[in-house]
């Protein structure tokens, strides 16, 4: 098919809006063909890459296996296992479970990403993965994760930790009081009062709640936040906060 052929050219190209074009009709194309240059354009992290992320994603079921491959070679890791999240089927989760210690923070917070769309909920791996993780943009990821999954009593107790300590940044502590919050909110509430008399530490508390509701909601109805951030809450029905 000369068409899928200049297509396919026009991919390994690298990112002009040619390439793009490409991409987005090969989405289009139901041809083993088409999916194998959209798994060869998964290499890197650029826009290129996550316009091949969803062109993949939206063959579905077919694309599995480009998405195994992809994720199987270094140089296209990240884009395999985020099309693995996209997709959410369980047959992921085995290989996904061997990139959870990886060195990179992108990738591993992708895995969790992935992992959680494809349904693993298995308390043992969430809750031991929170404990060890020591880069606070993944942890911050993985507190949004922990209010969908049971954890151990232990794990309450490192998040608590997070949320008290003044050196970690305003957005994980915030965090970390939130995932304490789904599972005891009472405990929740006493840490989110700590972060709310900090004008630093309340913005971010906010701007979580707002993003992911649950019991905290109504203790920052009167907490100023992100304009943007209100404006989903109130999609969401949550209270909208008095001017400061």
């Amino acid at each position: 098919m000369a068409d899928l052929d200049a297509l396919v050219a026009a991919v390994r190209t690298g990112d002009s809006p040619d390439a793009r074009a490409a991409i987005r009709a090969l989405a289009e194309i139901d041809d083993d063909r088409a999916r194998a240059a959209l798994g060869d354009a998964l290499a890197g992290a650029g826009p290129l890459t996550a316009l091949a992320i969803e062109a993949l994603a939206h063959h579905g079921a077919r694309a599995q296996p480009f998405a195994i491959a992809a994720a199987d070679d270094p140089a296209r890791r990240l884009g395999g296992v985020a099309v693995m999240g996209k997709l959410g089927e369980p047959v992921f989760t085995a290989q996904l479970r061997s990139l959870i210690h990886d060195p990179d923070p992108l990738l591993r917070l992708t895995v969790a990403s992935s992992l959680y769309r494809c349904g693993d909920l298995d308390r043992e791996l969430w809750s031991a993965w929170i404990r060890r993780e020591n880069d606070l943009v993944v942890l911050a990821f993985l507190a949004a994760i922990a209010g969908g999954v049971a954890l151990t009593h232990g794990t309450l107790d490192h998040f608590e930790e997070q949320a008290r300590n003044a050196d970690t940044p305003a957005e994980a502590r915030a965090g970390a009081a939130w995932a304490v919050a789904q599972h005891d909110p009472a405990r929740g509430a006493a840490l989110a009062a700590r972060l709310l008399a900090d004008s630093g530490t309340a913005f971010a508390l906010s701007s979580v709640v707002r993003r992911r509701g649950g019991p905290l909601a109504t203790l920052i109805a009167g907490v100023p936040g992100d304009p943007a951030q209100d404006q989903i809450a109130d999609s969401a029905g949550l209270p909208t906060p008095t001017a400061a």
